[in-house]
């Protein structure tokens, strides 16, 4: 049960956050009309939901991807955030990697590794490398890169893909 709150109500330390101003200028698709849909935490939090984490997903690799798709999210109230999730799910990236390859080298060194133990494509190893600079420089010089959702989204289900690729769900007899 909803229950409404006339406009202007004063909900005290009850009241949710204000929406990003940026966002409140973004539209949510459109509906069944054509007509324009005003973006909203909802909507944002159902694309975020068709980012797939996989069961067989370790649980590190797992929580930051999960934490990516909340922040995806959340960017409804603090726009920037987007640019975070995208810093996350390349941190998962990494993580996987790390994991798969069952090594501590840095994140450079286990990409090109990856490509040669033919994980990953070299096309894939050519944006994976990009991510891996954005995170450097977001990680160590604190500088965010200014992505609309339209260039963060294929980069965060980027890194989404690429996780589950290396942890697919188990198929056949007995699988699940």
């Amino acid at each position: 049960m909803k229950l409404w709150t006339p406009p202007g109500t004063d909900l005290g330390e009850f009241a949710p956050p204000d929406p990003d101003p940026m966002m409140l200028k973004m539209i949510g698709g459109f509906d069944d009309n054509g007509e324009e849909r005003p973006m909203t935490y909802r909507r944002l939090k159902e694309v975020a939901q068709d980012l797939v984490i996989t069961s067989t997903t370790p649980e590190g690799p797992a929580n930051l991807l999960d934490d990516a798709r909340e922040m995806f999210a959340m960017s409804f109230y603090r726009y920037p955030m987007v640019t975070g999730s995208a810093v996350f799910s390349i941190f998962a990236v990494e993580a996987a990697l790390k994991l798969r390859l069952n090594n501590r080298d840095n994140f450079q060194a286990n990409i090109q590794r990856a490509t040669q133990q033919g994980l990953i494509s070299a096309e894939a190893a050519e944006a994976v490398d990009a991510g891996r600079q954005i995170r450097n420089n977001y990680l160590h010089e604190g500088k965010r890169p200014q992505w609309t959702l339209g260039q963060a989204y294929p980069a965060i289900g980027a890194s989404f893909r690429l996780v589950s690729e290396r942890y697919p769900e188990p198929v056949g007899p007995g699988a699940g």
